[in-house]
């Protein structure tokens, strides 16, 4: 499987979808839970030529329990404003948690075969492995991305990253994540959103891992369900307007 995964990072450098300094990070961080989020539907499951691979990951560490409920709410309310969305079949969405470890919730599925996530699936505790977790986040989406178009299907990718602090905990540094975040960012094909929770300085962390379009709001039950439906709403919308800086309207 990871010989696979790098002759995709190899086609992307050839195909100028990547420079070969990012590709050596993602080949670096390579393990079984990031070869497992490199993986997604067959192409004869696809029943689009033209897709916008999107990528939610959620904060699950012990600083969200209070926040539980409203994560799982506001993740369900956003997965059925795309699956009402006019071109919901185009939309393939993976979710990860994160911790201590990055956890895959699931690989990326057309949002109408998808169910909404419960409490077996987001259950906050521990610490906060933001880099070791957006390395996996892109190693998949560049991996899978880069699959759909050597087969000939225009793809765009959208990562949202939902958390309310620091890395504590990671192997990987914030230089390795902003490296690939700038690679990513510079094809235009990407938009890279950090919506931040709470009173740490939320605008740094997001410009430490290089994801230019950032939304911080208050830490409450409230703000965070309003903020999934205007993210739903910003999936939307970028399967036609691409800009790594125009997410948040």
């Amino acid at each position: 499987m990871s010989g696979n995964i790098n002759d995709l990072f190899s086609s992307a450098v050839q195909n100028n979808d990547l420079d070969q300094q990012a590709a050596l990070v993602l080949v670096e961080n390579l393990d079984a839970v990031a070869l497992a989020g490199c993986n997604g539907v067959g192409l004869d499951q696809i029943d689009s030529d033209d897709v916008t691979l999107v990528a939610v990951v959620l904060d699950e560490s012990g600083s969200m329990s209070p926040y539980r409920q409203a994560v799982i709410e506001g993740f369900n309310q956003m997965l059925e404003a795309l699956r009402e969305s006019r071109l919901p079949e185009s939309i393939l969405l993976s979710t990860w948690a994160f911790s201590a470890k990055p956890r895959l919730l699931f690989s990326y599925t057309p949002v109408t075969g998808l169910n909404g996530i419960n409490g077996a699936d987001f259950n906050p505790d521990s610490n906060t492995a933001l880099y070791d977790t957006l390395l996996h986040v892109m190693t998949g989406m560049v991996a899978y991305g880069q699959m759909l178009r050597d087969n000939g299907v225009r793809t765009r990718g959208v990562i949202v990253v939902f958390s309310d602090g620091e890395d504590n905990t990671s192997k990987a540094n914030n230089q390795q994540v902003r490296t690939v975040s700038n690679a990513l960012v510079a094809q235009e094909s990407y938009t890279l959103a950090y919506v931040g929770f709470g009173s740490h300085d939320l605008n740094q962390i997001a410009r430490e891992v290089g994801f230019p379009a950032v939304l911080t709001v208050q830490a409450s039950s409230s703000e965070i369900r309003r903020i999934f439906h205007q993210v739903s709403a910003s999936i939307i919308r970028s399967q036609s307007t691409i800009g790594a800086n125009r997410f948040f309207i």
